[in-house]
């Protein structure tokens, strides 16, 4: 019987793109962090499968993510086609380090022209404060150099206290464009060894006279201290650089001379 009521159709659902961008944001950030972890190193291939897998999700949002990491020149394409992380060249990481040194020097000026507050000058002392922690504990060791855990948290005092630096400064642009440059010199740069107590001694001297020059207002002396501590890090990467290239060089030259031009393996 028709009751003369029209049921009312029914519409088709759209899928929701909201949970195809969060999935392809956390691809993102997943990806990202493995590369700054140096769990995807440098020149190592990319695959949209495996991560896929460790994220438990398709491969669409991965491969969007892929695809802007690409674009932001974090990745790159090899002969083969194939997608990489990202090679660094010893030029790339002198750009970087000026870079850094310009956004650091103008930051510290800018902050020693107004008084900085007490609590931000005591932030800086305890961030700075942690370097001088490890370096006992390392004495007390008795050994020659910092271990990997002590390392990362080695890192995370010193990324902690040159950020902090750049969010007092309040220019939100600088800000973001430091992050990235740090990003790229952490991730990309070879992991160096341990540092030993001398190193640690020399780091947190130099924090210590950047903090006290800016207690002082004194922006001449802040400006010159940072762009010294910067160039004695971008010293070290850069040692660090050619030791790695050379051997590198070491290990390509004895694959060449155990295989013949097929790449078979010469017996011996």
């Amino acid at each position: 019987m028709d009751s003369g009521i029209a049921m009312p159709k029914l519409q088709k659902t759209k899928p929701r793109k909201s949970n195809r961008k969060s999935a392809r944001e956390r691809a993102y950030l997943f990806i990202q962090q493995k590369i700054a972890a140096r769990e995807l190193p440098a020149g190592k291939v990319v695959s949209e499968l495996a991560l896929a897998a460790e994220l438990g999700i398709s491969r669409t949002p991965v491969h969007e993510a892929i695809r802007q990491l690409l674009g932001e020149g974090l990745m790159e394409e090899d002969a083969n086609g194939s997608t990489v992380v990202v090679r660094l060249s010893r030029q790339d990481f002198v750009e970087l380090y000026e870079l850094r040194s310009v956004l650091e020097a103008h930051a510290v000026s800018k902050i020693a022209k107004r008084k900085l507050p007490d609590k931000d000058i005591e932030r800086l002392r305890a961030l700075t404060g942690e370097i001088k922690a490890l370096r006992s504990e390392l004495v007390q060791s008795g050994k020659k150099a910092l271990n990997d855990a002590q390392m990362r948290r080695f890192e995370v005092a010193d990324i902690s206290f040159h950020t902090f630096l750049m969010s007092v400064a309040e220019n939100a642009a600088a800000a973001k464009i430091f992050n990235k440059v740090r990003y790229l010199i952490r991730a990309f740069a070879a992991r160096h060894a341990g540092h030993n107590a001398g190193a640690l001694t020399r780091i947190h001297s130099e924090h210590s006279d950047i903090i006290h020059a800016l207690a002082e207002g004194d922006a001449g002396k802040a400006t010159r201290t940072i762009t010294q501590h910067i160039q004695t890090s971008q010293l070290e990467r850069l040692l660090e650089y050619s030791y790695w290239e050379r051997e590198a060089l070491v290990r390509n030259q004895l694959q060449d001379f155990f295989h013949n031009e097929d790449g078979e393996e010469v017996p011996g």
